[in-house]
């Protein structure tokens, strides 16, 4: 390694299998960081308005949502800094530039906000298709995040969509 958050630009690229196995790991960990998000914004939301029966309609639901997906996009922008969330250490994964350096702030956050673009309209989709399992527009929001995905199995370094927009790539670290 070339310090901290730093491979060999002749890194080997991470395995579509490996990936996916930290982001089954990294969903166990977003699903808690959501959660604790969700209720601080609900207990803030109870203590504003003094009323412990809180129900979140309309804008303060939107807010909520908004509140979620910024505390994530910090979590996430916090560790590819650094190289490695705690699922892709356990799965010697390092996220770095193009140039195998460190990754800077703004490919992390271009990282994010193009896997949460993604990424969201499968989870609406995937929600959507438990109530309603023949839905052709569930269905299709789920194509974004396959297509992303299946992008490492044609892409010659084995990079997803949201590295190569980002100029980052994830490796394996022996």
């Amino acid at each position: 390694m070339n310090g901290a958050g730093a491979a060999p630009a002749s890194a080997p690229a991470a395995t579509l299998r490996r990936r996916l196995a930290a982001m089954v790991y990294e969903a166990l960990i977003v699903t808690a960081i959501a959660f604790l998000a969700g209720l601080s914004f609900v207990l803030a939301a109870a203590a504003v308005t003094a009323d412990a029966r809180v129900r979140l309609e309309g804008g303060a639901r939107f807010a909520l949502q908004l509140w979620v997906l910024a505390v994530l996009g910090a979590y996430f922008v916090w560790f590819w800094k650094r190289g490695q969330t705690v699922p892709m250490k356990t799965w010697k994964l390092r996220l770095v530039a193009a140039d195998g350096g460190a990754v800077g702030t703004r490919a992390a956050v271009v990282r994010f906000a193009v896997a949460a673009a993604l990424a969201v309209p499968a989870l609406v989709g995937a929600l959507e298709l438990r109530q309603q399992p023949a839905s052709a527009w569930a269905w299709a929001a789920l194509l974004p995040a396959v297509a992303a995905l299946a992008w490492c199995l044609r892409d010659p370094d084995r990079q997803s969509l949201y590295d190569r927009i980002a100029r980052t790539r994830l490796v394996h670290a022996a």
